[in-house]
């Protein structure tokens, strides 16, 4: 079973070709290992065109971004992916 929970420290999501995606919100956990399965990543708005994401009218999209995507997490999470590939992930 999978527990999603939310983060109170907001950090900046980042390609590897340095753009920025959005921010990261919270994580969803596997209750049974207590493992972080994926990050949730509240998606910038000029980015939505870019990953082919359904546009939400009154708040910004989410999405799931497995853990073996991500590079380095420390000021800013940096993903190990470019744009482009990323959106192959989403």
């Amino acid at each position: 079973m999978a527990l999603e929970l939310s983060l109170a420290d907001r950090k900046d999501v980042i390609t590897k070709d340095g753009r920025k995606v959005g921010v990261l919100v919270g994580a969803n956990v596997d209750t049974k290992t207590w493992t972080v399965i994926t990050l949730v990543v509240e998606v910038l708005k000029d980015v939505i065109e870019d990953l082919s994401i359904k546009k939400s009218v009154l708040k910004l999209p989410r999405i799931s971004l497995r853990t073996d995507l991500v590079g380095v997490v420390g000021d800013v999470v940096s993903l190990n992916v470019d744009l482009k590939t990323l959106k192959d992930h989403v």
